[in-house]
Formats: C-alpha cells, structure tokens, sequence
C-alpha cells in the first residue's frame, strides 16, 4: 500500500481502528476520519505503538458525518490537500 492514500471513517475504535491499523502497517497513508478529535489523537498513539516502525502515515481529520456541511468541508479540504496536482 506504499503510496496509497486510504480514508477511514470511524477510525478511533472498532473495525475502523483495526482497519487504520492495518493499512497503516502497511506502508499507506490513512487518513482518520473522526468525530471526536482527542480519542482519534489516542487511537492513533496506539496504532503507533502496536505497528512499530512504519513507513505510512496517520493523518487526523475532523468530520461529522450527520452534518452535510461538515462533510462538505471534509471532502474540499481532503480534495485540496491530496488529491490535486
């Protein structure tokens, strides 16, 4: 997954996490998705931890998925950053 950009939603806990983790351990650059910015900023410390050395790259991004225009602005700051040459 080296030189991947992944975007996990729900990535601070349950499968989102180990989905995170995964792909992290796997050299890709994941990007979090979470509601709540401090347990992402936890969950992300333990996937360091647990991963060890790691080539990829966790990336910590708010956004409230019942809010059209927090989504909104997830998706242009995402499409922004990423994905534009």
């Amino acid at each position: 997954m080296r030189g991947k950009t992944v975007l996990v939603t729900g990535a601070s806990s349950g499968i989102g996490k180990a989905a995170a983790a995964a792909l992290y351990r796997l050299h890709a650059r994941v990007i979090m998705a979470c509601r709540d910015r401090a347990t992402a900023e936890k969950a992300a410390a333990e996937i360091r931890a647990c991963a060890g050395p790691s080539d990829g790259e966790l990336v910590i991004k708010h956004v409230e998925l019942t809010s059209l225009r927090s989504v909104r602005e997830f998706c242009r700051e995402i499409t922004e950053m990423y994905f534009r040459s």
